[in-house]
């Protein structure tokens, strides 16, 4: 996956300066089009730090890339979504994903080894989802990160 763990214990996303260099983007410039600092970018890039979902999916549209395809989970590399990001509707895939599956939250926490709470925090919008969180559902439940974040209808990655 190009969600990896580096030395330092975090989450290095392998594709940003990939996907950067092929459009001969420098950092400064990938950074003012997130609307973050260069150092943040860098860090981003260099796994000493892992972006919010709402930064990756503001890269992933500039980039007319999938999720999946950025935290490569798929080889389908575009996707042009007209939906704007929400944590609300995030919040709600969740919920909706979980009651069509017949599974409380429980069995969810348990299968991501996260807290009950916690799980239910996100699934009712009163916690920020963590990009780590929606990697982990959708790696263990087979589910589209577009799909979890309203990019795309199908469920499939």
């Amino acid at each position: 996956f190009s969600l990896m763990y580096n030395v330092h214990g975090g989450l290095k996303m392998n594709r940003l300066k990939d996907l950067s260099e092929d459009r001969d983007l420098k950092q400064t410039e990938i950074a003012k089009i997130l609307n973050i600092s260069e150092d943040v970018y860098s860090n981003y890039e260099n796994g000493r730090s892992l972006m919010s979902i709402e930064v990756a999916v503001k890269f992933a549209d500039f980039f007319h890339l999938s999720l999946d395809y950025l935290l490569n989970l798929s080889k389908h590399k575009i996707l042009k979504s007209s939906k704007t990001f929400s944590k609300e509707e995030c919040a709600k895939t969740l919920f909706g994903f979980r009651k069509q599956n017949g599974l409380s939250q429980t069995q969810i926490s348990k299968v991501l080894n996260i807290p009950q709470r916690t799980y239910s925090s996100y699934e009712h919008g009163d916690r920020t989802i963590p990009l780590e969180f929606l990697f982990n559902f959708a790696l263990n439940f087979n589910v589209s990160l577009d799909y979890l974040t309203n990019r795309k209808e199908e469920k499939n990655i």
